[in-house]
């Protein structure tokens, strides 16, 4: 089943260093293809990262290299890879989420912000001298952020994905995991960059069944899951394989 691998922003933190004796020396857009074609699992990984130095080293002129942290899974759980100042920062990752900043260990300790957090209603525990109504389902969860910085959306979402539930069929688990996503979709014109109309949002969302070699996707503008099975392609040949992503929505009309 083997390894996925999501490399995300981390702006004014990434640091990649100068090239060293002795070590593993790439470059961040190595790494990727480096780690999937040299070895299958997270503890393989753990391992050799002890020996890797992430180098700066731009693609191109044109290409500068990208800031970027990694969130490495496998069947059996995942980590995050930071690379700092004094070297590649490697964390397990019991949440099994990742955002942007800040550093990974940080955003794990603001999660004891929220330990009192339920998917059930609390108790009244204010006062003994007077009752306080239960007006609405979901109160066990006042207080998780709803904004949409990074370190909000990664509460948010570890603890929607912590409590949410799924059956035991692809589909189900499927819909479920673009609902947990959902959660912190960033809807456009939410989070302004810059004039004219320029918005950070979620562009495009997707998920990989590492078992069956299945991508499903959903775009920003088209709500349908879209699935495409990897081992029905040639996967050795030497030709490059794309498909147009199906940007318009789809609606089905039932009369």
């Amino acid at each position: 089943n083997g390894l996925s691998i999501a490399g995300l922003n981390f702006a004014g933190n990434a640091k990649y260093l100068d090239e060293k004796e002795g070590m593993v020396n790439i470059t961040p857009f190595e790494f990727i293809p480096y780690l999937l074609g040299n070895f299958s699992t997270v503890t393989e990984v753990k391992e050799a990262l002890k020996n890797i130095n992430l180098v700066n080293i731009n693609f191109s002129d044109e290409l500068p290299l990208s800031p970027l942290h990694w969130m490495i899974s496998d069947e059996s759980g995942a980590i995050v890879v930071e690379p700092m100042e004094d070297g590649l920062k490697v964390y397990d990752n019991p949440v099994g989420v990742l955002t942007n900043n800040p550093p990974f260990d940080k955003q794990m300790f603001s999660l004891n912000d929220y330990r009192s957090l339920s998917n059930k209603n609390p108790e009244n525990t204010f006062s003994d001298s007077f009752d306080l109504d239960e007006y609405s389902r979901g109160m066990g969860a006042i207080g998780l952020p709803g904004d949409l910085s990074s370190s909000s959306r990664f509460a948010k979402v570890a603890f929607t994905r912590a409590n949410s539930y799924s059956g035991d069929s692809e589909e189900e688990s499927v819909s479920q995991f673009f609902h947990i996503l959902g959660s912190v979709e960033q809807q456009n014109g939410c989070t302004f960059i810059a004039d004219p109309d320029l918005y950070e949002y979620t562009i495009y969302t997707s998920c990989y069944n590492t078992a069956d070699s299945v991508l499903y996707y959903r775009t920003y503008n088209n709500s349908q899951i879209t699935a495409v099975k990897l081992m029905s392609e040639d996967l050795d040949s030497s030709d490059l394989i794309d498909y147009k992503l199906i940007t318009d929505e789809q609606i089905s009309f039932i009369n």
